[in-house]
């Protein structure tokens, strides 16, 4: 057991990361920097559309002049686009879809316009940017995943905007095995950074009812209803999808769970 930090509530837990290989990183270091061990078990692989299609790129390239905003739904998308669209137009709006998103575009120099706090469509669809009377007439680029929810572009067309997505990425499932039964006896914590990623770990089990136990971290409203839909008991919903409040819900969680357990002692007669 990982003893970094033995006054932290996570001083004892092992946590299961289910984020692709190389973007757990931060989070796993975070927590075991907070003395917790991790289980790394990538439940999505990053790879290029099957349906990629080079020349239509290199065209749109010469026409990124012709736009006036470019959306970035996710860091996965800024790191792929970078290896198409190196450099970007500077009269674009670049919008980010939270604050992970914001920090990979500034790690490339590309300066945040807008950034909707909340971590997603909705919260950026609210903002004063986005109503009628802004985007009538603006030509917006959106990249993005394959597979993609419609909302943000759809809700973009009706408000007057023209609207291209870019699909410059696409999530997989990896042929993994499922987690052992002593795996699974270990964890006392899941953390889920995405609807697909949830679905995938269900997937991947043989048996999902094993985990349904097992707390499980959720980045919003929309991951909890779909945990809860898969049956698990415990849901804990961070405050963003912030690898800072995914470990800081955790903590809080075990936190409260271990005064409730002192205070039931304290009660107890000798």
């Amino acid at each position: 057991m990982n003893q970094n930090n033995p006054t932290s509530a996570l001083s004892t837990r092992t946590i299961l990361i289910t984020r692709p290989h190389g973007r757990e990183k931060h989070l796993r270091q975070l927590f075991e920097q907070a003395g917790a061990a991790v289980i790394h078990y990538p439940v999505f692989s990053i790879q290029p559309p099957l349906d990629l299609d080079i020349k239509q790129l290199m065209k749109l390239h010469d026409q990124l002049h012709s736009f006036t905003m470019a959306i970035f739904i996710s860091p996965t998308a800024v790191e792929q686009s970078q290896i198409y669209f190196p450099v970007l137009p500077e009269h674009l709006t670049v919008v980010s879809i939270g604050s992970k998103t914001s920090q990979a575009l500034q790690q490339h120099d590309i300066p945040v316009t807008i950034e909707a706090t909340e971590h997603n469509t909705e919260s950026l669809l609210k903002s004063t940017a986005f109503q009628m009377p802004q985007l009538q007439g603006q030509r917006i680029l959106i990249f993005r995943g394959n597979g993609g929810r419609p909302l943000l572009g759809d809700t973009l067309i009706q408000r007057g905007a023209q609207v291209r997505y870019v699909e410059i990425y696409r999530r997989e499932i990896p042929p993994l095995p499922p987690l052992t039964l002593e795996q699974i006896a270990s964890l006392d914590a899941i953390t889920i950074s995405s609807n697909e990623g949830l679905d995938n770990l269900v997937t991947l089990m043989e048996d999902p009812s094993l985990l349904i136990d097992t707390p499980v971290v959720v980045p919003s409203s929309r991951a909890r209803t779909l945990a809860r839909q898969h049956g698990f008991k415990q849901i804990i919903t961070a405050e963003n999808a912030t690898d800072e409040a995914t470990v800081a819900a955790l903590t809080q969680y075990f936190s409260a769970s271990e005064q409730a357990q002192d205070s039931t002692r304290e009660i107890l007669p000798d």
